[in-house]
């Protein structure tokens, strides 16, 4: 075990009882003992929060950035809390975690040219102090780096991050945003990205609608309470004026972009979680509900315009599996089992239709929905593309209706732990994939169909 870097980091004087709930403290790293001091705390934040006996702590938040070419696992921090004389007033032992801050299991080693996020608990000497600053102090024993990022993937595949990456939207066919956070959070505490295809180029930027969420929005939409206001689920149509969210029982409405022409869509939702909301075609949607991992899902398919699609939730068919809508949201596909029959289903939620489409093992709520895909000559369903484990290993697979035969198509990247979750979306010319997974392992890929096996003789 080596002594990495230290760095120190100041509060800037500021007393204890009158920290800001999230305070940014600037850094200057010293010069480490050892020559392998390649990792370095940055975007360092003390911030007041509540332990597991819900006694107030003041917590270091940041980054843990490996700036070497080797991996470093069994990594903890320990810090030291000086007043203004640097006298130690407090100190502390913090641990790698993940986006949504839970802390990561053994023998995880962080890779060179990444960062991990990292929670830093101080416990002061007596109540009532005043921190000037704080001096981190990183170890870590060096081990031999995993493969480049991308390495082993079936042609066609092609890796765009390693980070926790929650959502994605395409802008075009040639262009995508997405996002890397804790798929918890808001839309405006994500790091956003943009991706060129053509270029092969990705970088930061701010959410083109992060401008909007200002406090005349959040009165309007009666989200000032920072805690109803985290469990919002805000999010803005991709491609309209319209925005959708959830208030304080857990009511869904749309509303303009500034919080006006409020539309009520569903009540009596305040003992439902709401997961996500996904977006479709023309500013539709379907929104998931389930509570964890195994929980059955159910769903509603709405447009921004405060339009119902499918019935209310509660009257519609439970499934295992996050339910994949169509386009249009008028049909979705199910995974589980009914009538004895485990399998995929094509239930419409315009009119009584439900039929099987293949008979298999389905994954459980953090794995990838079932994509439909329809022809639009005759508005029929005639593929499906689901992700599905196949010998242990993540697999692309396609459903030709009208063979009625599955083909694998591909071996994904996907090692899921049950508080991980992947999810993926189609581009608008329907030729390319991006799948996106939260974890450790998690990540953003695009999968080049043309470049994958046929979903049968007409394809």
């Amino acid at each position: 075990m080596s002594r990495l870097i230290a760095l120190i980091v100041r509060a800037g004087g500021v007393a204890l009882l009158c920290l800001p709930a999230l305070m940014p403290i600037s850094s200057q790293s010293t010069t480490a003992d050892e020559p392998a001091s390649g990792l370095h705390p940055v975007e360092v934040t003390l911030s007041r929060e509540l332990d597991i006996y819900d006694q107030e702590v003041i917590v270091a938040r940041g980054r843990l950035s490996n700036e070497s070419d080797v991996a470093y696992r069994d990594v903890f921090l320990t810090a030291v809390a000086l007043n203004a004389e640097a006298v130690p007033i407090g100190e502390g032992i913090g641990f790698l975690v993940d986006a949504c801050g839970a802390g990561l299991l053994p023998g995880f080693a962080l890779q060179p040219d990444h960062s991990q996020p990292f929670a830093l608990p101080l416990e002061l000497y007596e109540p009532d102090v005043r921190i000037d600053r704080v001096e981190i102090s990183v170890q870590g024993t060096p081990v031999e780096p995993l493969p480049p990022m991308g390495a082993g993937l079936a042609e066609g595949i092609r890796q765009i991050s390693d980070e926790e990456i929650v959502e994605v939207s395409w802008q075009d066919e040639a262009s995508l945003l997405f996002a890397a956070g804790c798929g918890r959070d808001l839309f405006v505490d994500w790091r956003w990205y943009r991706h060129d295809r053509a270029a092969g180029e990705t970088v930061p930027i701010d959410h083109p609608r992060a401008d909007a969420v200002t406090d005349t929005l959040r009165e309007r939409l009666r989200l000032t309470d920072p805690l109803i206001f985290a469990n919002s689920m805000l999010r803005f149509a991709p491609s309209g004026q319209r925005l959708v969210y959830q208030d304080a029982i857990n009511q869904v409405y749309t509303a303009a972009f500034d919080g006006t022409l409020q539309r009520l869509l569903y009540t009596g939702l305040n003992n439902r979680s709401l997961q996500n909301i996904y977006w479709l075609r023309d500013d539709r949607f379907i929104a998931y509900y389930f509570g964890a991992l195994g929980d059955p899902v159910l769903y509603f398919t709405a447009d921004a315009e405060g339009r119902y699609i499918s019935p209310p939730l509660e009257r519609n068919r439970e499934s295992v599996s996050l339910p994949g809508a169509s386009l249009d949201g008028r049909r979705v596909i199910l995974g589980g089992t009914y009538d004895d029959v485990t399998g995929y289903f094509l239930n419409v939620l315009t009119y009584p239709y439900f039929e099987l489409m293949f008979a298999g093992e389905v994954p459980g709520n953090n794995w990838p929905a079932p994509i439909p895909i329809v022809n639009p000559a005759d508005d029929r369903v005639v593929r499906i593309y689901v992700v599905r484990p196949v010998d242990g290993a993540a697999t692309l697979q396609c459903f030709n209706r009208d063979e009625a035969v599955l083909y694998d198509l591909a071996t994904l990247p996907l090692a899921l732990t049950e508080s991980d979750r992947a999810q993926w979306w189609l581009s608008p010319d329907g030729l390319t994939l991006a799948l996106a997974a939260s974890g450790v392992r998690g990540g953003l890929w695009l999968i080049d169909l043309p470049a994958l096996p046929p979903c049968g003789a007409g394809d």
